[in-house]
């Protein structure tokens, strides 16, 4: 059994033709308590802290087989709505919820909402895209970065969806997809040209900032043949030219 760590998956060959990958992600002092620093529903700390794990297994081109909760809180009312929360990210994500399980504090009283998620799924060794961009491949962003407030979390025409994930796996020519987190674009490029043994040559004026967090993974990076990104274009929306990737000189 071989295991790898690559960026924030973690990969174990279960053999010869399985990868089974793994993702986690936490979400802390968000919520209506009294000591929490941010006050949003329980609800959505619950949607969007899975959405960030889902997204990163399932860019990979992996299926989820099992999601975890760790609430640090209490069943009623905190945790109970948190799982609700989970529980519609699923189903936006067309996951059955019967994958979920997990875990809350019944023993000690919290003042501040804390949760965990682990996601975990499978995927065959030839459809895995993890450090599989290649030389010349443009990367692309789809989706725009968002942090907190920014974002409405009832519906936000403007973040990435599972329908546009799913619609940009399905072509052939999309090489690696990676959600962009808390340090921004820029740096999840310079993370998949390193893993791939690559240089990202940016953009002089990209139309978005590539600085900016995108808080709970509100858009990705794709590395794509640039024959097809007017395609992409055509399908899915706010899509931006981030840079090429190119060997290290």
């Amino acid at each position: 059994m071989k295991l790898s760590k690559v960026r924030d998956l973690n990969l174990i060959d279960l053999d010869n033709k399985t990868t089974l990958v793994i993702a986690c992600d936490s979400c802390g002092a968000i919520g209506m308590k009294e000591g929490d620093a941010f006050k949003v529903p329980p609800l959505y700390v619950g949607k969007f802290s899975a959405r960030v794990a889902l997204l990163e297994v399932l860019s990979s081109g992996a299926q989820v087989i099992t999601i975890t909760n760790n609430v640090c809180n209490e069943m009623e009312p905190t945790g109970n709505e948190v799982i609700n929360g989970i529980c519609e990210e699923l189903a936006e994500a067309g996951i059955d919820d019967a994958v979920l399980t997990g875990s809350t504090e019944e023993n000690f009283k919290t003042i501040s909402t804390a949760v965990g998620i682990t996601v975990i799924g499978v995927v065959p060794h030839n459809l895995l895209k993890v450090n599989t961009s290649l030389e010349g491949a443009e990367v692309i962003s789809i989706g725009l970065p968002k942090v907190g407030d920014e974002i409405n979390y009832v519906k936000d025409d403007e973040i990435i969806t599972y329908s546009h994930l799913k619609t940009l796996l399905a072509f052939k020519k999309v090489y690696e997809i990676i959600p962009v987190g808390s340090k921004g674009i820029a740096f999840e490029c310079e993370q998949m040209a390193l893993y791939n043994n690559l240089k990202i040559y940016f953009e002089d004026k990209p139309n978005v900032n590539i600085y900016k967090s995108s808080g709970p993974a509100t858009c990705v990076i794709a590395a794509v043949k640039t024959d097809i990104i007017s395609e992409i274009c055509m399908n899915l929306p706010n899509v931006n030219i981030i840079g090429r990737l190119m060997k290290n000189a």
